[in-house]
């Protein structure tokens, strides 16, 4: 993971060079982050977490 210069959380698939920009399902626009730790942190505060359905929530931002 990483920001780009406007602050927009980055993440890519591994073995591969192409960035995307960490949205949400809202169509609000991204949420910025000072720090890659705050992002990664952000995540990883999420891990596991799951719906009343016991689906897996991905993270949104």
């Amino acid at each position: 993971m990483s920001i780009d210069d406007t602050g927009k959380g980055l993440v890519r698939y591994r073995g591969t060079e192409t960035w995307y920009t960490i949205g949400n399902f809202d169509a609000e626009a991204p949420r910025t982050w000072t720090k890659v730790a705050e992002l990664a942190k952000a995540i990883e505060s999420g891990i596991g977490a799951r719906d009343a359905a016991g689906n897996a929530l991905v993270f949104e931002a």
